[in-house]
């Protein structure tokens, strides 16, 4: 029906008087009401446009007051007045179809947009992504009812497609957090390597000079003893020079062991300096335990020897550190100690006496 033939028929309905009268049978009657309320039930206009269908229905059924009047019942139907109802209404609900499907094609371009930026930078779905895109591309122009329905097959393949996606961006992120495990714990061996010396694999002096200012904090804090020990071998350069340095090494390995077995605990720092010097942090040690523990090992070192090819002796300097002590006044204390040691007739331990001398405590 063009334009003009919708004027026309609109004229007409306005126009003509009701030829049936009051006398309209029943079956008539209720087929009217039941066409305005299914108009009602498939309005797109909104709920209003749907109450006022209602109220139509009920006017032509027991002559209620039609919508406009002054809500007074009336002795006959209004059918002119119907006509133009129905007339405004199938106008007014085609243009909001009309909206609603221009609102669907908007939604589906919104749709395909940020579809589009989603699954861009994925190989793998590309190739069937974009033929699904396209194809809903291709259906905008289409009927609404075929649009609806490509639009929902289209979906629901996207959805597929991007389900798949997810799963392989999962299993990325797992092989790629179990490459980071991976790298973590080589960093941290690495990070332990660097504080190991390679030789004795004890720790070396970096972390030695990292570890004794912390151990003079928690002493002073805690109002707790804490002793230092300094170590080395006596007359090492002879045993370089009559047996050669793999002797050497070897003597530095035996003294590493034997000082990791006798300061054996886990808050105990054994660390070698350099060359045949190596240092013990003892915390929570007094002096006297201190002792005890050096004594140990050099007794050890004396009854089994230092290695296969070659026999050693050690000496040793101790000190307890003092209260609001600095670290190298402490170390200085154990240095002292150690010459003394050495000054005395070496395979002994010097204790560092308060004042700063040496206190010799040597095991014969």
């Amino acid at each position: 029906m063009n334009l003009h033939q919708g004027e026309q028929s609109e004229s007409a309905l306005v126009d003509r008087e009701p030829a049936l009268g009051d006398g309209v049978p029943d079956a008539a009657l209720d087929a009217v009401a039941a066409i305005l309320r299914a108009l009602g039930e498939t309005a797109t206009s909104g709920a209003e446009a749907a109450d006022q269908l209602e109220a139509w229905a009920r006017h032509i059924l027991v002559l209620a007051a039609p919508p406009g009047s002054l809500g007074v019942g009336s002795s006959e139907r209004d059918w002119p007045g119907l006509g133009r109802h129905v007339v405004n209404h199938v106008r007014d609900d085609s243009e909001a179809a009309s909206r609603s499907i221009g609102d669907l094609r908007d939604a589906v371009w919104l749709v395909l947009e940020r579809l589009s930026q989603s699954i861009v930078g994925d190989a793998v779905s590309d190739a069937s992504a974009t033929s699904q895109l396209d194809r809903l591309r291709a259906a905008i122009s289409s009927p609404a009812e075929e649009l609806k329905a490509t639009a929902l097959e289209t979906v629901q393949e996207l959805s597929k497609i991007l389900d798949q996606k997810h799963e392989r961006q999962l299993a990325l992120a797992r092989d790629l957090g179990e490459r980071v495990n991976v790298l973590n714990e080589e960093l941290e061996d690495t990070r332990r390597e660097a504080d190991l010396d390679p030789l004795t694999r004890v720790c070396n002096r970096g972390v030695f000079q990292r570890e004794l200012p912390r151990a003079m904090q928690i002493c002073t804090l805690l109002e707790e003893p804490a002793c230092l020990v300094l170590v080395d071998i006596d007359e090492f350069k002879q045993i370089n020079d009559q047996h050669g340095h793999k002797s050497g090494d070897i003597a530095l390995e035996a003294l590493a062991s034997a000082l990791v077995r006798s300061f054996p605990r886990r808050a105990d720092v054994v660390a070698r300096l350099g060359g045949d010097e190596f240092a013990v942090i003892a915390p929570s040690t007094s002096a006297l335990d201190g002792y005890r523990l050096a004594s140990r090992l050099l007794d050890s070192l004396r009854t089994v020897g230092g290695s296969d090819s070659v026999n050693f002796t050690v000496s040793a300097g101790l000190a307890e550190a003092l209260p609001a002590e600095d670290p190298d006044t402490w170390f200085a204390r154990a240095d002292r100690a150690l010459y003394e040691a050495k000054a005395e007739g070496r395979d002994r331990v010097f204790i560092a006496a308060k004042e700063g001398q040496a206190e010799d405590l040597a095991v014969s």
